[in-house]
């Protein structure tokens, strides 16, 4: 076979900038780093009506993992009200240190956090309630009822039996027994119920531009939910024609724009859960869902059947992403390409020394370890090789062929670039590096790397 050096990184950025979703990608950050364009994890600034960020009054602190729900929620507020602010990203306890900063600023460390006009406040439900309140207008649409009125009540009793459902899944999923099903379930059917009483709008409350701060408070866990009680308990939630009303839910939150930027797939829920609520008991039936969420079905390996055709069972299992297929592999390339010295050296922990951030702590995240060392010298320069390769195959639509094969040709540490190559596998989050296709793509370049090596 003859030995070809994989393109460069600026070979490859060339490639990544001809395609037309490629274009696309750049142009939006570019928009994103002024404040503008559709929403996205990545945003710093969101200006919407204010002409300078002097003018922005809000700023929300929220995770830098991009997964906490009760950021999710207010994040998705900010969003749909089209109020101007500002972003400062800060570790959940489970991924790393909080900046001492943040600390004296607010001293219990809490996210989310939302700063209005030099004043900080905490708690995701008093902050929301807040927010709708001061930004009222044609320019913000309301996401609460008028107070006593009938529908304030119903927004309140509707508030309390999402308490009780996030209580029943608590029960369900983190202890062993039988009668946590039936209580869930319960409580499952009684949210049904609800989101069937009000005609003309799939949700909770008679709003029909949108969600209200009731729909808000019960997505972020409803979305953990779906994931979770499949992979410890062996059932799916959505889709089994149990909860149709529910379904119409999720369907038109997955028209929102501000829900899809925010969204996670089940892998990174799975993994990301433990750490905030414990690890789930795990049942004899969700065997086949635990091996597939973690790539066991197929959906790790390129090439990926279409998502609409896809019989892997973590495809089937989570619908909604077809929208965002159809530029996946370019969106991976492109995101690798544009931090690919950080992606490189992070993807070089691999072979390093770990930090031992979660020995011994169940709290803190299995998968983050932010005093983890990465590998140097010749290891580490195979390392970036490999990961140009990967780029290549995801440039020629994560379809490995014959001629890929030979940019692996001068890696010679190939244990420690395979070990390399699982560690960013399993590490690739969504949405906080891209979307579940794009993740798709990357996490089957990885078993491509790991396959071929």
């Amino acid at each position: 076979m003859a030995t070809t050096a994989p393109p460069s990184w600026e070979e490859l950025a060339d490639r990544v900038f001809a395609t037309k979703a490629g274009a696309q990608f750049k142009s939006e950050d570019e928009q994103r780093a002024i404040g503008l364009g559709p929403p996205h994890r990545a945003s710093k600034l969101r200006l919407f009506g204010a002409k300078t960020i002097n003018e922005v009054r809000v700023t929300l602190y929220r995770d830098s993992a991009a997964w906490c729900p009760y950021c999710q929620k207010l994040w998705i507020m900010l969003e749909e009200k089209k109020i101007p602010y500002k972003v400062e990203l800060i570790n959940m306890r489970s991924y790393g240190d909080k900046p001492k900063s943040y600390l004296a600023k607010c001293p219990r460390g809490l996210l989310p956090a939302l700063e209005l006009d030099g004043e900080l406040y905490t708690e995701s439900l008093d902050i929301m309630a807040m927010v709708d309140e001061v930004f009222t207008g044609p320019e913000h649409r309301q996401m609460l009822p008028p107070r006593d009125s009938k529908d304030w009540q119903r927004m309140e009793k509707l508030l309390r039996l999402e308490r009780g459902l996030f209580s029943a899944w608590c029960g369900y999923v983190f202890r062993p027994g039988v009668s946590g099903q039936q209580q869930f379930e319960r409580m499952m059917q009684a949210v049904e119920a609800s989101l069937g009483e009000v005609e003309g709008t799939p949700w909770f409350m008679n709003f029909t531009d949108g969600p209200s701060l009731v729909d808000l408070q019960y997505v972020s866990h409803v979305e953990r939910m779906a994931a979770s009680v499949p992979y410890w308990k062996g059932h799916a939630i959505r889709g089994n024609g149990k909860y149709p009303n529910m379904d119409r839910w999720f369907e038109a939150f997955e028209q929102r724009q501000a829900y899809v930027a925010s969204k996670s797939d089940w892998y990174t829920h799975v993994k990301d859960i433990p750490p905030q609520y414990g690890d789930g008991v795990s049942v004899k039936e969700a065997i086949e869902i635990e091996q597939a969420l973690s790539g066991g079905d197929g959906s790790w390996r390129l090439p990926l059947p279409p998502l609409a055709s896809s019989k892997a069972m973590s495809d089937v299992l989570q619908p909604g992403w077809e929208p965002q297929e159809a530029n996946a592999c370019v969106e991976a390339a492109y995101r690798v390409v544009a931090n690919h010295d950080a992606i490189s050296r992070f993807m070089a922990r691999g072979a390093g020394t770990p930090g031992g951030w979660a020995v011994g702590r169940p709290d803190r995240a299995e998968l983050a370890d932010p005093y983890a060392k990465p590998a140097i010298g010749p290891v580490a320069a195979e390392v970036d090789l490999a990961l140009r390769a990967a780029t290549s195959v995801l440039l020629d639509g994560a379809s490995p062929a014959e001629a890929h094969l030979a940019l692996l040709h001068q890696i010679t540490h190939r244990k420690e670039v395979v070990a390399c190559a699982k560690y960013l596998r399993d590490r690739v989050g969504v949405p906080r590096d891209m979307s579940y296709p794009a993740a798709r793509c990357m996490r089957g370049a990885m078993n491509w790397l790991v396959a071929s090596l």
